[in-house]
């Protein structure tokens, strides 16, 4: 009984620290939703149902050593969508390639062991773990990271991209797959490790050609972001305000436009110091770009001067909402000294950005300096 206990060990221990180390590599992609005591409890309890079912399978003759049930990894997928935070997809993407791993580490180990006749399930479990400690902290320190990188900008990816990258995952562990079996039954041959090898540079150096075309392009939004924003107030700037009227225009459509400039804002910088002075801009502009945000946008013009678009025609109270700035208290950095304010409706046809901005512009000035007579619009 004891003997064949041992020999029962010797054949599942190859499969049992395959799966280990899936668990341990999907643990360090994925992000868990209750506590690491419970999540593991709940995965050792359905890896023995999984064993149970191995045992059986081997009791009734199929072939299930040396990874030929990786299939049914795929079983793994109902505790892990349970146990971790994100969509069947995005959690089938981080399984394939955990699996890609652990299955690639295995299939070495028999072609090494093989190759340097090394007979036995424990020479297996021994060559296994040395690659496995050997390779873990690569995994861990260079791809790991790498990989999160394309996690996490998958999750805001289009479905058909994700669904994309499952089929090239699922389509590289066929390939391993079928390498694997194909050479279960043969020689260890230099060729065969090879092969292997080979495979997984390939499948690896693609998971860096998508990680350095995420990164490439995410690096060019940035830029074009840092290009159209004002970096003070985080609204867009001057170029974003002129782009976005450009696409205005050619709607044609009725659109109003907001010119802001506030009051005495010199006396501030000169009172409170320019430090107060950017504060006071930024929570300007998140006020108003708040009460503007069901339909409309706020710019910095420059200095102290802000443009809002709205679609339509602008409602009065929106615009006397701007100008008492019943917000302001709220964490405002000093007392508000008011906003000189001119609108424009424009009606197709349109005239060009730049008359429309003077003329909007012009307005706000006569207003400032007739503050008691109010707005005046056109």
């Amino acid at each position: 009984m004891a003997s064949l206990l041992e020999q029962w060990l010797a054949l599942a221990m190859p499969m049992l620290e395959v799966l280990f180390f899936n668990l341990l590599t999907f643990e360090l992609c994925a992000r868990r939703r209750y506590s690491l005591r419970y999540t593991a409890g709940v995965l050792a309890a359905f890896t023995a149902v999984f064993l149970a079912a191995w045992m059986g399978m081997q009791a009734l003759g199929f072939p299930v050593g040396n990874g030929q049930m990786t299939p049914l990894s795929f079983l793994y997928l109902l505790p892990y969508k349970y146990l971790y935070k994100g969509t069947w997809t995005g959690l089938a993407i981080v399984m394939c390639t955990c699996w890609i791993y652990t299955l690639g580490v295995l299939t070495l180990t028999i072609q090494l062991t093989a190759l340097l006749d090394l007979n036995g399930p424990w020479a297996v479990v021994a060559v296994e773990s040395l690659l496995f400690l050997a390779s873990l902290t690569v995994f861990y320190r260079l791809a790991l990271p790498k990989y999160n990188y394309v996690l996490q900008h998958m999750e805001g990816a289009p479905a058909h991209w994700n669904r994309f990258i499952v089929a090239e995952n699922c389509l590289w562990l066929l390939l391993l797959y079928t390498m694997h079996l194909s050479f279960l039954d043969t020689e260890g041959k230099v060729v065969h490790l090879l092969a292997v090898l080979l495979l997984l540079t390939v499948i690896y150096v693609s998971y860096f050609i998508l990680y350095r075309a995420l990164l490439d392009t995410d690096r060019m939004v940035q830029l074009e972001k840092a290009a159209l924003e004002d970096p003070l107030t985080r609204l867009g700037n001057r170029a974003c305000l002129w782009q976005d009227l450009d696409a205005m225009l050619g709607e044609q459509k009725l659109f109003s436009v907001v010119f802001m400039d506030l009051d005495r804002f010199k006396q501030i910088n000169d009172q409170y110091g320019h430090m107060v002075g950017d504060a006071y801009l930024q929570h300007f502009a998140r006020i108003s770009a708040e009460i503007l945000a069901p339909r409309g946008r706020v710019y910095r013009f420059g200095g102290d001067e802000f443009v809002a678009v709205w679609s339509g025609v602008i409602p009065a109270a929106i615009l006397q909402e701007i100008k008492a700035c019943s917000r302001w208290d709220e964490g405002a950095p000093c007392p508000f000294n008011q906003v000189s304010i001119g609108v424009l409706h424009c009606r197709p046809p349109h005239r060009g950005a730049e008359k429309i901005l003077q003329q909007v512009d012009q307005l706000m000035y006569r207003n400032k300096l007739k503050k008691q007579g109010g707005d005046l619009r056109e």
